[in-house]
Parts: C-alpha cells; sequence; structure tokens
C-alpha cells in the first residue's frame, strides 16, 4: 500500500465532487447516524473555522463498484461514468451534512428520525447577552432572523435573500465565504487492498466511536453486502412490529444459526464467521447462493421471533425487551422450528423469557456463555427434545429488586414493567383498563408514578431509595397531576372510600398491597415506606415467579 496523501479541499471544491458524485459508502460503513443537532454542530464549528477533522478516501476503479453499498444514503449515490471511485472510509457523517447544506432535503438517519436540512439556518443577529452563541443553528426560517443555509450557498443566493439591506447582505455574504472557502483536510489512500482499508477502518474508528463485532465483520467481508441484508431485515422488524437500535442482535442469531460455538461457550466471533463465508465465496461463487438462502430462512425465523415476544409476552417496543439478544437465541428456534411451538415448547419458552429478563442473563461476566448455552436449549426443543430452561442461580429479592432503581436502562427494569403490563393495570377512579399506549415507551417517565410521592419522600430518603422500583407503578399524567404531593394513604383513602366496588382488583393490577396491615395507611411516613416496600417487593417476586412458572427467588 502506498502512503496516505494529506490535502486540503475547499467546500466549495468538494461540491463540485459531490455534484458529479465521485464519492461512493462503501459496504463496511454505517449507515447516517447523525441527527439535526449534530448536524448544526458541525456547520457552526466550520463557520467559527474550528477543526472538523479529516476526510479518509480510498481511491479505486469502477472494477471495485461491487464494494458500493446499494441502499440509499444521505449522500448521492456514485455516478458509473466516473473513472475513478472515492470510497469514504472516514467522515462519511461530516460528508453528509456537507452535502445536504447545499441540497436541503429530508432525509431519514439510522434511528429512523427524519432531518429536515432546509432548517439548518444561519442565525443572522444573534443575541448580544448570549456570549458564543451558535449561528448555525436548526430551526425553522424566519424571515431576516434565521435564513436557511441552502440559500446562502446557492449560486444565486441575492436573488434568494429577503431582503437587499447592506448590513444584512454583508452578514450573508461573510458567511457563505467562510463555509465555501472551508479547508476540510483530506487522507487519500491508493493502490491499497480490501483487507488493508478494513484495518485501517477498524483503526481509525476505534479512536472515536465504539467499534461493534458487527464494523469488524464488515469491514472483512467484501463479496456481499451483509450490512445492506441486516439492514433490510431490521427495517421490516420496524415496519412490521417495533424499531430495534442496531443489527448487531440480527447478525448474532445468524452466526448461532450459521456456525458452530467454540467449545469454551462462546459464540464463534462475527469477523470470523464473515472471513470463512467470503473465502468460500472467493474459492466457489456458488457459496454465495447457499448465503442467501441460509439467509432468507434466518429473516423469517428473526421476524417470527419478534412477533412472537410482542404478541406472546407485553414487549411492545424495544424499551420492554430485557436484552435486544434474546431476539437472536429466540430466532434460532424458530429457524429449526418455522411453525408456532407446541404446549410445551411455549412453556419452555416462558421460563426463559422471565428468568432471563429478571435474572439480566444477557449482561455482565458470562453472558456470552448464557446466549449459546440457551441456542443449543433451543435448537434441541426446536427438533422435538423435550428440554427444560434450567434456573440455578436463584436471586435475592432485597439485593436484586429491591435495590433496582426505575429509571435505570437494565433488563431487570424491563422486565419489571413488563410485568406491570402484563397484570393490564386499570386507572384508579374508574377500575378500565388504562390504554396501554398512554404508558408506553422507556422515555415516558411522566406515566411512571411514586406510590409514595417523591417530593414528600425526598424529606426523609435519598433518591435512590425513594426511586426503587417497589415505590413505582403506572398511572397515566392525568391521575399523577391529580395526586400531586399526596401520600398514598391519603389519596388511596379517597377511592377505597368512594365505594369502588372495584378498588381490590385495580390495586392488584398495580400489585400494591392495600390489606388492613398495609404499609399503606400507616401516618409515620418512614415507619409506612420501610413496611410498605416489603410487603411491595413480596407481591412483585410473587408475581414473577407465577408468570414464569419457575422459581427464582431465595427466601430471606
Amino acid at each position: 500500500m502506498k502512503l496516505p496523501e494529506l490535502t486540503a479541499k475547499k467546500v466549495k471544491e468538494l461540491r463540485r465532487h459531490l455534484l458529479s458524485r465521485s464519492f461512493a459508502v462503501p459496504k463496511l460503513q454505517r449507515n447516517f447516524v447523525w441527527d439535526s443537532r449534530r448536524a448544526a454542530k458541525l456547520l457552526d464549528s466550520m463557520y467559527r473555522g474550528m477543526p472538523i477533522g479529516s476526510l479518509f478516501l480510498w481511491e479505486m476503479d469502477r472494477k471495485s463498484a461491487n464494494l458500493i453499498r446499494q441502499s440509499a444514503e444521505v449522500l448521492p449515490s456514485f455516478n458509473p461514468i466516473n473513472k475513478k471511485i472515492w470510497f469514504v472510509i472516514d467522515g462519511q457523517q461530516r460528508l453528509s451534512v456537507i452535502y445536504q447544506a447545499f441540497k436541503a432535503e429530508v432525509k431519514k438517519n439510522d434511528a429512523g428520525r427524519e432531518i429536515d436540512f432546509g432548517r439548518l439556518c444561519f442565525v443572522v443577529s444573534p443575541t448580544k447577552t448570549k456570549e458564543n452563541s451558535s449561528r448555525i443553528v436548526y430551526r425553522k426560517p424566519v424571515g431576516l432572523d434565521s435564513v436557511p443555509l441552502n440559500d446562502i450557498l446557492d449560486p444565486d443566493w441575492k436573488g434568494r435573500m429577503p431582503t437587499k439591506a447592506k448590513w444584512f447582505v454583508a452578514k450573508i455574504k461573510d458567511c457563505r465565504k467562510r463555509l465555501l472557502d472551508y479547508p476540510v483536510p483530506v487522507v487519500m489512500v491508493r493502490a491499497a487492498t480490501l483487507d488493508d482499508i478494513g484495518e485501517i477502518f477498524i483503526r481509525i474508528n476505534s479512536q472515536g466511536m465504539r467499534i461493534t463485532s458487527a464494523d469488524r465483520a464488515f469491514a472483512r467481508i467484501g463479496k456481499l453486502d451483509v450490512r445492506a441484508m441486516a439492514d433490510e431485515l431490521r427495517h421490516q422488524v420496524r415496519d412490521q412490529v417495533f424499531a430495534i437500535g442496531g443489527i448487531e442482535p440480527i447478525l448474532m442469531g445468524f452466526n448461532l444459526v450459521a456456525e458452530r460455538p467454540h467449545a469454551d461457550g462462546d459464540p464463534p466471533k462475527l469477523d470470523a464467521m464473515a472471513l470463512r463465508w467470503s473465502k468460500r465465496i472467493d474459492k466457489d461463487e456458488h457459496e454465495k447462493e447457499k448465503f442467501r438462502k441460509l439467509w432468507y430462512i434466518y429473516q423469517t425465523a428473526f421476524l417470527s421471533a419478534v412477533n412472537y415476544l410482542h404478541n406472546r409476552f407485553p414487549v411492545h417496543d424495544e424499551s420492554y425487551l430485557p436484552s435486544v439478544n434474546m431476539l437472536a437465541t429466540l430466532a434460532v428456534f424458530f429457524f429449526h422450528h418455522p411453525s408456532q411451538p407446541d404446549k410445551y415448547q411455549a412453556s419452555e419458552i416462558r421460563k426463559w423469557f422471565w428468568a432471563t429478563g429478571v435474572a439480566q442473563r444477557y449482561s455482565g461476566r458470562g453472558y456470552h456463555r448464557n446466549i449459546v448455552a440457551d441456542a443449543k436449549m433451543f435448537e434441541a426443543l426446536a427438533h422435538g427434545k423435550r428440554r427444560r430452561f434450567v434456573f440455578p442461580d436463584l436471586l435475592d429479592p432485597v439485593i436484586d429488586i429491591q435495590a433496582a432503581e426505575y429509571a435505570s436502562h437494565s433488563g431487570r427494569t424491563r422486565a419489571f414493567f413488563c410485568l406491570l403490563l402484563h397484570l393490564e393495570p386499570r386507572y384508579l377512579d374508574n377500575g378500565e383498563p388504562i390504554f396501554l399506549q398512554n404508558v408506553l415507551g422507556h422515555s415516558e417517565r411522566k406515566h411512571r408514578h411514586h406510590i409514595f410521592p417523591q417530593a414528600q419522600m425526598s424529606k426523609h430518603f435519598k433518591s435512590r431509595i425513594y426511586n426503587r422500583l417497589c415505590n413505582i407503578c403506572f398511572l397515566v399524567a392525568s391521575d399523577n397531576q391529580k395526586i400531586g404531593m399526596q401520600l398514598p394513604r391519603s389519596y388511596l383513602t379517597q377511592y377505597r372510600e368512594a365505594g369502588h366496588r372495584q378498588f381490590k382488583g385495580v390495586m392488584r393490577s398495580h400489585l400494591i398491597p392495600v390489606g388492613d396491615d398495609s404499609g399503606i395507611w400507616e401516618k409515620g411516613i418512614v415507619s409506612a415506606f420501610n413496611k410498605f416496600q416489603k410487603q411491595r417487593l413480596k407481591l412483585i417476586c410473587a408475581e414473577f415467579e407465577k408468570v414464569a412458572g419457575i422459581k427464582l427467588f431465595r427466601k430471606n
């Protein structure tokens, strides 16, 4: 490989290359992941003359067109009439934002969120009281205050301006010059092999972002656009059921059905799997068709796994899934058993789901071994063997459940909210089931109600105490506001004395103990809460074991 060449290209020069569609996104690259905030921040840095990092390009001839990603991107697609391809190895996000500053299109990022690049605006006269306020922002264009960047950067920029006032035109002209003349450092590599580029990609990106095993796999496979295949499946999952954040669980599941686990219990490495398939295809092109057939069977299995968890358990979206890798292991079952599970198989899947969630078996040390063990169990179960899900490491209720906080994104917290949804929580005032769309989504904290209000509890306990799961239930925001700072013995007494015949059933749907000896009814806040959380902990643990159909907790 020749030594890299370091140059600098002004934005207006990059624009010419973008318009001629000289750039291409290689298969090893990720999708566009930035949001509107980061896009505006990049352009603001350029306006101020601050460094933004370099572009790393790999120049190849048109014979390497098979390495180009074919899926739609924020950047324009490569024009095959160009003699040379400039693969963007590093800097795709930055180059995409620069391009869209001119084009002002509406594009979706990898998370499925729309970015209207037409809302990238220059603040003409910033507020003087705000020191170092941003000059490039993401907002709706407003008259003389915030002007769209694509109008400023357009060749006919003067004709697009809302006024010809000299002071205004001078500021617009200055902004235009700063952006178009901004020198972007460019590192160009020529005559490198795919293996060289894969290694460069890993080395560069490992300095600035988390490199996943999937990234390493894509960096080492050239004959198959596995990222595009995995992305296509992820979009199917999003369109048919719910969105999942990344493609790693998709690839992990495929790895579990396509490769055999190591003797030590660890799953085969994704990059090793990619390399093996790449070598097979190099030797025999028919191997590519074998891969595609295997993938087709697998993608059906993965979709079946998502649908099963969604329909048979209260996994309404990814925020209620204790671990996204659970999709990978359950996909193994459906890969070998395309139809729905029978009664025995469903019982073992139920044990696995709740135990894996509440015990966080797919996180921490040894989680790979749990994944491999579960994959083997599911494969045997799918083939009709009477395999049982075994859970020998019982949990400590106080350490593992009582100490858990509701704001955590841990598998245990997600399993807890799945449990609450499974009980079909009801409104306090009329006993009707709460419309689940009102409380779904992990970000909907306003619907997660402190049974003993935090405003009162903060006077006596630290936040990690009153934010525990034992003090949380689902309640819609309007009911939350009615309750306000009232203690439960006050607001629940109102409902009980109102003569609601369904009161006990409603409380049961929230796992709130309301017997005569409940801490709910005691007057002292500290003693009442301490007694209540012990009682509710007991209810929560009992309900986990009931829905799982298996013993999960040790006796204290």
